[in-house]
């Protein structure tokens, strides 16, 4: 017997294409263009552009979902572990790479044409990046979105880790001890700036998001969950932070739609699907994009009025579109179909399988 697909959560896939956007406009709206756009939207509408660093926050809360998801309660073994990693990377390296390869590519390229740009990192910079390591060498980022590819990784290798070490103990044992560590990383996330390169500070957004799965197939009391994300909100505000109340946002919106059927009926708008298809290359190349548009020495746009910021606005927007679509059908969906072949688990040697 065929076994039967898992659902396609649509409204998963449109929150990751709008945190992809808010994150693009957050870094295109400010600078020199700010001024003008004010003229255009006001400053009110400016402000909520300038909190679109926060998308971050969300990515790291769908990610735990997605890894909850996919793993499952699954008992995995230590050749698991490594091939689920390996999957994870053979899915997210190729498009990585690439944008890596490009920004280094630029620089080169815009110097041939007269332009000025910033030196090529050294050789020692490229390696880091490659491997994810260039917070934790001290390395300059390439790229200003790198950082958090890298805490992304430290995610998916430090959550299998806990579930292999965990292997004895019973299911519900571990998610609880999991939810400790969420805790724990959540004071570490407002008062110890020392961390800065790993992931803890991080991880109490990644737990939220595992939790979140978890409370949608009814492994944990939804009273438990409410009073979680509510605690972290509120410490987030006691501390002056906006990260955490982001994370408890997202992670009751996708409690609500799992418990009303909305994670595979809300936003599956056609567009908004395609947003999200498209949503890893829009987060890794919006930066350079950004930075060819706004290059005025050779196109003579007067940004600091509302038409002249506009048009770069658009044009950096529709650039980012482009080359993310372009990224998704040359890389990402290649990579994917290749990932898609690793069979991880050794309880599934049929097929492999997929996260939402």
């Amino acid at each position: 017997m065929t076994p039967k697909p898992r659902p396609r959560y649509v409204l998963v896939d449109a929150v990751r294409g709008i945190a992809a956007c808010a994150v693009m406009l957050y870094h295109f709206t400010g600078g020199d263009l700010r001024p003008g756009l004010t003229q255009l939207f006001g400053a009110r509408a400016l402000e909520v552009c300038h909190h679109g660093w926060l998308g971050v926050q969300v990515f790291f809360v769908l990610s735990g979902f997605v890894i909850a998801h996919t793993i499952g309660d699954r008992d995995i073994s230590a050749g698991d572990a490594l091939r689920f990693a390996l999957r994870r990377q053979v899915r997210l390296d190729p498009p990585y790479w690439t944008s890596l390869g490009i920004s280094l590519f630029i620089p080169w390229f815009t110097r041939f044409l007269g332009f000025r740009y910033r030196m090529n990192p050294p050789l020692r910079a490229i390696a880091a990046h490659v491997f994810y390591l260039q917070d934790l060498l001290g390395v300059r980022a390439i790229q200003p979105v790198y950082w958090t590819l890298a805490i992304e990784v430290q995610f998916y290798m430090a959550f299998v880790m806990a579930l292999l070490l965990l292997r004895p103990v019973p299911a519900f044992a571990t998610r609880w001890l999991v939810l400790a560590s969420g805790l724990a990383s959540l004071d570490a996330g407002m008062h110890w700036r020392f961390l800065g390169g790993w992931f803890m500070p991080h991880w109490y957004l990644f737990v939220l998001g595992a939790a979140t799965l978890w409370t949608v197939q009814r492994k944990l009391p939804l009273a438990l969950h409410v009073g979680l994300a509510l605690y972290t909100a509120w410490y987030g505000i006691e501390s002056g932070r906006l990260e955490p109340l982001a994370g408890a946002i997202t992670s009751l919106t996708l409690v609500f739609a799992g418990r009303t059927g909305g994670l595979e009926r809300w936003l599956g708008w056609r567009w908004i699907q395609f947003l999200g298809r498209i949503s890893y290359g829009v987060y890794l190349l919006h930066p350079l994009a950004g930075a060819q548009a706004r290059w005025h020495e050779g196109v003579k746009v007067d940004v600091t009025h509302g038409p002249g910021a506009l048009a770069v606005l658009l044009s950096a927007i529709a650039l980012t579109i482009a080359a993310s679509w372009a990224l998704h059908v040359l890389v990402e969906a290649p990579a994917m179909r290749l990932a898609g072949r690793i069979r991880w688990w050794h309880g599934d040697p049929a097929r492999a399988v997929t996260a939402p």
